[in-house]
């Protein structure tokens, strides 16, 4: 009777898991159905004091990813249940051997998904902005799996750094909004054209330096 009963409340346990699992997954793809739903949400500034000690690790540590590509962007940003995703082709391969030009592939980092428990609703992104499509862009990667729905490679980017190590092969006007408080989460809609999201001219000027650096090592060929 008590394997039964264990067994009974071990079944109630996972239902009631699933079902909250369910719950979620619904509730991020029914704000982003909605029309302008990026006006509802908040996203985070990186601090100069981050962003100074970031950038200088990652200055040393991204040329030796696994994988470093230039990507041009072909799809909007999916919203999946607790990860973000964008599909891409890849220009170029500078590391990476289970990869080729011309692949077709999804992108995705732990730092970029929909937070939707109001405190508050955010979109996170690693501190870098949605990929805009038709854009090439460097990412530095760690590793490659299959989408077992899609049959498309999914490639992990690195995601040792708060920073996503996304950068754009153009150049962005980066709007700095105030903070106030313990937090620097602003309305996402008032940072929506930057490149980064950062709490001052001084981080700005921390990570467009890394971002230059990245970009001299790996630069866009004008004839692909």
């Amino acid at each position: 009777m008590r394997q039964k009963l264990l067994l009974f409340f071990t079944i109630c346990v996972f239902l009631a898991v699933m079902a909250l699992g369910i719950v979620k997954k619904q509730t991020y793809t029914d704000l982003a159905k909605q029309e302008n739903y990026l006006a509802q949400i908040q996203v985070a500034e990186l601090t100069e004091s981050i962003a100074e000690n970031e950038c200088a690790v990652m200055s040393q540590n991204l040329p030796n990813s696994a994988i470093i590509l230039r990507v041009e962007v072909t799809g909007e940003m999916e919203h999946l249940f607790q990860v973000d995703r964008q599909k891409v082709v890849i220009r170029e391969v500078y590391a990476g051997s289970e990869l080729e030009k011309g692949q077709e592939i999804y992108i995705f980092s732990k730092h970029w998904q929909l937070v939707l428990d109001g405190n508050p609703d955010s979109i996170e992104r690693g501190f870098v902005n949605i990929m805009e499509v038709g854009t090439d862009y460097l990412v530095f990667a760690e590793s490659v799996s299959d989408d077992i729905e899609t049959g498309t490679l999914i490639v992990k980017l690195y995601d040792d750094f708060y920073i996503t190590p996304v950068f754009c092969y153009e150049e962005h006007q980066n709007v700095i909004m105030p903070i106030s408080g313990d937090t620097t989460y602003v309305y996402y809609m008032d940072v929506m054209d930057n490149e980064f999201f950062v709490t001052s001219e001084e981080a700005l000027q921390i990570i467009e330096t890394l971002k230059s650096q990245m970009l001299s090592l790996y630069p866009r060929d004008i004839i692909d």
